[in-house]
């Protein structure tokens, strides 16, 4: 197994300057120190006891764990949103003075970090070759990284193994491994089929602006597409003729799509078609196993992504909640260490074990650990796994066996975030999708006209 060769828009919350000023007034002795953090790695699973979600197991160890390693230092986790409501809240609290020692958060963190909103991460090199680059490169800047992901997700191909053999193929043979081969074998089912299968299912535009681009970009990095001119991405790039290709392959892919379903602007509605046996193949998040369990789907597999000819494999992480100390902290040591805390064993061995919600650890040894239960060795698998959420340990090698795709994509399939784009852009990469998928207007027309939208709205 060559892993082991590894390293060993949303409701706006307004948040009044009286109410931050609440947040941040806790009271500290010379004996304690308080740390206030905007986000609990669950949820705010932390400060509501009766939240009985599987992964509040993982929240509440985090939680339990930090006060027996740093008993002088209290933790005030505070819920302040997620996604636009978060950032808007921290840039308003930034402006009044009364922001948090750390922060959660995704889509937002690059253009914060370029702003010097964060602290540099002072731990040692060790530690953080240990960090899988995708996960911190959002808060990469000029050779500095300035947080550390508490978990991550990554996407596979999802198939549907009974919907193929329904349709002549035998999961265990067939070659998925090209955009070409599935391709042929998504257009075969739905025509031989005579319309009772589809062959593929396409997510289109959602509320969720990132929700599209998630699934479509991981290709457009296969194939050499520059989505930025800069880091910073003060110019975004949408007609990279090198995208050509990509777009023409979703556009012949949403010819056997349940296109009606496609843009519904409902994830469950579209990837529950091969959950259920309608559809044969998907991207799938890392959360998705468990989702096709439940959901009644006997077996569905989990491939690495097909790849276009003559390109090199990617990916692109996603749910990947990353924490980062404010520059302005008044506790940058204890901030610290929290942060390395973040990404100590301890935690990434434990963040995967929490009834299938397959968020993935962050750090190559949080990786190899998980490979080291499916051989067998059992030792690094939090408590809680057995005395909270009540798992037999003896099936944990089987059950880590199952994300054996999905932990293979994060290592070596070269990972990268979603672009650094402004909500304007994405809402325009999203038009231009639907546009591509609907009409047959040459791509590159539909590339050129939206880049012009683009660059005015840059200006």
């Amino acid at each position: 197994m060559t892993l082991k060769k590894i390293l060993g828009s949303v409701l706006v919350v307004v948040i009044t300057l009286s109410a931050l000023s609440s947040y941040a007034a806790a009271q500290e002795t010379d004996d304690e120190i308080v740390l206030t953090i905007w986000g609990d790695p669950g949820g705010n699973c932390i400060n509501d006891p009766e939240n009985d979600w599987s992964f509040c197991a993982f929240a509440r160890m985090v939680d339990t764990l930090w006060h027996e390693q740093h008993p002088n230092i209290r933790i005030e986790w505070v819920d302040m949103g997620w996604d636009e409501t978060l950032r808007q809240n921290l840039v308003a609290a930034v402006e009044d003075g009364t922001e948090p020692d750390i922060t959660i958060g995704e889509s937002f963190m690059p253009t914060l970090t370029q702003q010097g909103l964060f602290l540099p991460l002072t731990a040692s090199e060790d530690f953080k070759n240990n960090l899988i680059p995708a996960t911190v490169e959002g808060v990469t800047w000029n050779d500095e990284i300035y947080g550390v992901a508490v978990f991550t997700g990554i996407f596979t191909l999802e198939v549907n193994a009974d919907v193929l053999l329904a349709n002549g193929y035998d999961i265990n043979t067939v070659a998925l491994t090209t955009w070409e081969q599935v391709l042929t074998v998504a257009q075969d089912i739905t025509e031989s089929s005579g319309g009772t299968f589809y062959g593929y299912s396409i997510l289109g535009p959602t509320e969720f602006l990132a929700a599209a681009p998630f699934r479509v970009v991981p290709y457009l990095y296969q194939a050499g597409v520059e989505l930025c001119e800069t880091q910073a991405c003060e110019v975004p790039i949408l007609n990279d003729p090198n995208a050509i290709p990509v777009y023409e392959w979703f556009r012949d892919l949403y010819q056997v799509t349940d296109q009606a379903v496609a843009f519904s602007g409902n994830e469950a509605a579209v990837f529950s078609q091969l959950f259920s046996g309608l559809s044969a193949m998907q991207t799938a998040g890392s959360w998705h196993i468990d989702w096709a369990e439940s959901s009644g789907c006997v077996d569905c597999r989990y491939f690495p992504l097909p790849i276009i000819d003559g390109g090199e494999p990617s990916n692109v992480v996603v749910g990947n909640a990353i924490y980062a100390a404010l520059a302005s902290t008044e506790h940058p040591e204890e901030a610290q260490s929290f942060l390395e805390f973040i990404g100590s064993p301890e935690v990434q061995n434990a963040v995967f074990w929490t009834g299938g919600v397959g968020r993935l650890p962050t750090t190559y040894s949080g990786i190899n650990s998980i490979f080291s239960v499916v051989d067998g060795n059992t030792e690094t698998i939090p408590n809680f796994y057995t005395e909270v959420l009540d798992y037999d340990i003896a099936d944990a090698p089987q059950e880590a066996g199952k994300y054996i795709p999905f932990l293979t994509e994060l290592v070596d399939s070269n990972p990268r975030t979603l672009p650094a784009w402004s909500s304007e852009t994405f809402r325009l990469w999203n038009d231009m999708f639907a546009e591509i998928l609907t009409t047959d207007e040459p791509v590159i027309d539909i590339l050129d006209r939206y880049q012009e939208q683009v660059m005015n709205t840059s200006q």
